[in-house]
């Protein structure tokens, strides 16, 4: 399975309990997929999520085939869980149909656009910018154009802000 392929769904956040269950943390609010995929060594391991829901907001609860117990649990603590883009369910109100758009910074190229995130206040877009996820503001004001045809994003963002 390559990036290309998936979204980042949320991350590892801590172990549930001794049954070897996960709480994830997502900005998603419901997740379809039977399989998840795990960010491991820059591979993506597939575990079928045997079990999942919502724990609390933003949190979800998962059980994982072949993680039975609180150290394999641990072991995966703080690592990025992705699934498949075609199985995104997606928000009418999320800006989820930017994600696959190429972002452009003054007309050059800077990444895909991988991934969104809503924060408090503040929506985010994560751009695999040289092999780095990188969040970056999605703000009316930094905004230029958006070409939902071409599915291109450009953007006249502050100096600097890539180099952080």
């Amino acid at each position: 399975m390559t990036i290309d392929e998936l979204v980042l769904f949320g991350t590892i956040s801590k172990p549930f309990s001794f049954r070897g269950q996960l709480i994830v943390y997502s900005d998603f609010n419901s997740i379809s997929s039977k399989t998840v995929f795990v960010k491991i060594d820059d591979s993506y391991v597939p575990f079928k999520l045997v079990n999942s829901s919502l724990h609390k907001k933003n949190l979800f609860k998962f059980n994982l085939s072949e993680i039975n117990d609180e150290e394999k649990a641990k072991s995966l603590v703080k690592k990025e869980v992705y699934i498949k883009k075609d199985e995104l369910v997606k928000n009418e109100d999320s800006l989820d149909f930017l994600i696959n758009f190429n972002l452009y910074n003054k007309k050059v190229f800077i990444g895909p656009i991988i991934s969104t995130m809503s924060k408090i206040g503040q929506d985010l877009i994560v751009v695999d910018y040289k092999n780095k996820n990188v969040l970056i503001p999605f703000a009316e004001q930094l905004i230029t154009n958006i070409d939902k045809d071409e599915q291109i994003l450009e953007m006249d963002l502050p100096n600097g802000l890539l180099q952080i």
